[in-house]
């Protein structure tokens, strides 16, 4: 094998893919997502951090709001996010009509490539398909690498939206653990003439089913 044809190998075997997850996919993402989160257990009371991981992993209640997505590198699944057309349906205060992400996680050993961007890209291309104008989440301050990342991508906080994670999930005595909330205005989807509906979608930006060459 010649050296160029070495190097396009290469490239295709790390391809970062966006696609659909599949009840298959379940054992995986939720390896992801306690992989993902497990570092933050020692900064929440066991009891709350409990309850909020065993949230995050309740695949089937996230999935019957709307679609659950998957990063794939190598043909192994590094990255997930759930996708909410409703952002009411999460019942953190979100208005309807706007769309929501939940549940954003890289596997920490294949952070920097781009997946969180790739995942964040798909929920953004998704809200604009249905005509939502505004895409939001919610997030921690110690997730300052995420912090940095949402700001970068154009997120902005929305403070009046933020809710005390530990009264969500059932102890209202406990110290207050902030969810702070993003969002972004989104610019609505162009309708051509053919009446196909074209996202205008961030430069990078990657697409469910599609492949996104490192």
């Amino acid at each position: 094998m010649s050296v160029p044809e070495t190097a396009v190998a290469a490239r295709r075997k790390n391809a970062l893919l966006v696609r659909s997850a599949v009840p298959a996919d379940h054992a995986a993402i939720r390896a992801v997502v306690i992989a993902a989160y497990s570092q933050y257990a020692e900064l929440i009371p066991p009891g709350i951090f409990s309850a909020y991981l065993a949230d995050l992993l309740d695949l089937e209640t996230h999935a019957s709001h709307g679609p659950l997505f998957v990063a794939e590198a190598d043909e192994r699944v590094c990255g997930y996010a759930a996708f909410y057309p409703d952002a009411s349906a999460q019942g953190v205060g979100w208005p309807a009509g706007w769309a929501s992400g939940r549940a954003l996680a890289v596997d920490p050993a294949a952070r920097g490539h781009g997946a969180a961007r790739a995942l964040i890209a798909t929920g953004e291309r998704l809200a604009q398909d249905g005509g939502s104008p505004v895409l939001a989440f919610h997030t921690h301050s110690y997730m300052t690498s995420a912090i940095t990342l949402y700001e970068r991508l154009g997120y902005r906080r929305a403070p009046e939206f933020d809710f005390d994670v530990a009264a969500r999930f059932g102890r209202p005595g406990a110290a207050q653990i902030t969810a702070l909330a993003y969002l972004r205005r989104l610019t609505p989807a162009r309708v051509h003439v053919s009446g196909l509906r074209h996202p205008r979608c961030p430069a990078g930006s990657a697409q469910p089913k599609q492949r996104t060459h490192q």
